[in-house]
């Protein structure tokens, strides 16, 4: 085949755009700016283009793509180990719970073995005042019990008193049978603090009443029966 038929075309160029072309024809090491003309419009009309990005602009691309997917990795890794270690928690927890349902029994059992009746409160406390009970306690079925279980219940004026058995009749040879003398201090020593309080209470409400011709107190008591 022979030489390609060649048209000629003008273009009209200012000077500042021909001297960006000159300048690029250099670099493109082309001989003139018409070849590097001829040359981009081939480049173009047979579609090759030079690359948009070079190798380093690619490889820095590919670099922070790789840096944003790592960070994603890393925040579904943490997420991974934190879901984990919730379920391990919880785990626990529930062997925990299931470990004190097992303990509830026992410890149930413990406190009402520990849980004093009112007869044994009464042994270790010697003397109890109505006026010194919980409100909503039962009074009348709290001294009943007292009295079935053999303590001395005394009605006075202004309220019961119940005392221990062992600590009345203790109380009643201190009183009665030793005691000849009505000073509260002498009184104090002889009875102690507990007995003194009871005689105390006694003595405001006539029941008993010290006979100074005879140097001894009177019983004059309402044991209830």
């Amino acid at each position: 085949m022979g030489e390609k038929k060649r048209r000629p075309i003008t273009i009209y160029l200012d000077e500042d755009l021909f001297r960006e072309l000159t300048s690029l024809s250099e670099k493109e090491g082309a001989t003139s700016v018409s070849d590097f003309i001829v040359k981009i419009i081939k480049e173009k009309v047979s579609g090759v283009e030079k690359p948009i990005f070079d190798e380093s602009l690619k490889s820095k691309i590919a670099r922070i793509v790789q840096d944003e997917v790592n960070k994603h990795l890393q925040a579904v890794e943490k997420l991974r180990r934190q879901i984990t270690e919730l379920y391990e928690k919880v785990d626990a927890l529930s062997a925990t719970i299931e470990e004190l349902k097992s303990k509830t029994p026992e410890i149930s059992e413990t406190r009402r073995e520990k849980k004093k009746t009112g007869i044994e409160r009464l042994k270790e406390e010697r003397v109890v005042f109505e006026s010194n009970l919980p409100k909503k306690l039962n009074r009348d079925a709290f001294f009943n019990y007292l009295r079935r279980e053999g303590a001395v219940v005394i009605e006075t004026s202004k309220e019961r008193i119940a005392v221990d058995p062992e600590f009345w009749r203790d109380f009643e040879n201190k009183l009665f049978e030793k005691a000849n003398t009505n000073n509260e201090e002498d009184l104090k020593k002889i009875l102690g603090d507990k007995g003194f309080m009871l005689f105390t209470k006694l003595r405001d409400d006539n029941q008993v009443i010290f006979d100074s011709s005879s140097r001894k107190w009177r019983n004059l008591i309402n044991v209830a029966g």
